[in-house]
């Protein structure tokens, strides 16, 4: 069953707020990017259609701009891409 319009935009802001401390500040960088991932992916999965695009745009804008995906990469050894 899809999430309503606000509930959806509400757990959005939740698991982006929770990507960079929130409620996991004692959690591993690679935990934290984990969840998201996998928090992030049913979110899309369960949101009105109108809003599956923005969410996408969102997630993308979060991995260019987020401390911890960007420590994350670092830790990996992988670029740092602004």
């Amino acid at each position: 069953m899809p999430l309503s319009i606000r509930r959806a935009k509400a757990r959005a802001a939740a698991l982006l707020d929770a990507l960079e401390v929130g409620e996991t500040w004692d959690a591993h960088v690679a935990e934290r990017a984990f969840n998201f991932e996998r928090h992030w992916a049913a979110l899309v999965a369960r949101a009105p259609r109108g809003l599956r695009d923005h969410l996408l745009d969102l997630e993308r804008q979060a991995r260019v701009t987020s401390p911890t995906i960007a420590r994350l990469n670092c830790s990996m050894g992988l670029p740092w891409v602004r």
